[in-house]
């Protein structure tokens, strides 16, 4: 189904924007936080301008900042902005002895640590998700070839409205099975399905559904649905 590679492309994309983001975050934070060849003073603020980009929404400054370095006065363009800055004001900053030039914020260096932290929340979606999608298969793979098959009787096609993709809801088809052995009954639900199965199991007359569960533990379970689907061509 269109979705069901929609919804792993997703998956994928999010574990490599996030992968992109903490690869950045890393490197930039390296030389950031590398203070062992910088030396703290404190500056004045000499200027700030501001400039709009092309389209006019992202408003950045330029902060100008004075300061001495063994008797010799510099002033150069700091790499970050804080909104209560204004021309006049002194601030402590950094410079690099080697390059007195180079100077910056040490307070406004955590700031680049959201590159990171942003990075590492979408590769943990991303990844978790993968990682949820990749274990399904493998268990679905197991149950099928090491599982007893037992036959379960169709009860209703459910919409979840907890998952979504691409705008759309999957549905699961719900069965259940009465087992003669301890006298209980077992509901089972099956794994997403992105077309509404009703009118297949109606034309088919489908009253039942295989099912391999693990005996260990019935809560591994999976509802063999793939012959329900197996013949639909998806050419949206």
């Amino acid at each position: 189904m269109k979705e069901n590679k929609l919804e792993n492309l997703l998956w994928i994309i999010f574990a490599s924007i996030g992968a992109i983001f903490v690869i950045i975050g890393l490197v930039i934070s390296g030389r950031i936080f590398n203070y062992d060849n910088k030396v703290d003073t404190v500056g004045t603020i000499t200027k700030i301008s501001s400039y709009y980009n092309d389209n006019k929404h992202d408003r950045n400054y330029e902060v100008y900042v004075s300061y001495i370095v063994d008797g010799k006065k510099y002033e150069s363009k700091l790499n970050s902005y804080s909104f209560n800055f204004y021309e006049g004001k002194e601030i402590d900053i950094y410079y690099d002895k080697d390059n007195p030039r180079k100077i910056g914020v040490k307070s406004l260096d955590l700031v680049f640590l959201i590159f990171p932290g942003i990075g590492l929340i979408f590769l943990i979606i991303g990844g978790t998700g993968i990682l949820i999608k990749t274990n399904k298969k493998k268990l679905e793979k197991y149950l099928k070839e090491n599982g007893e098959l037992i036959y379960a009787n169709y009860v209703e096609t459910v919409l979840n409205t907890s998952y979504r993709v691409n705008g759309k809801y999957p549905y699961n088809i719900i069965c259940e099975w009465n087992d003669t052995l301890d006298n209980k009954k077992y509901i089972f639900k099956s794994k997403n399905i992105w077309i509404n199965p009703e009118n297949l199991i109606e034309e088919n007359n489908i009253e039942q559904f295989p099912v391999y569960i693990n005996n260990n533990n019935k809560k591994k379970y999976v509802i063999d649905i793939d012959f329900l689907t197996e013949n639909i061509v998806d050419l949206r």
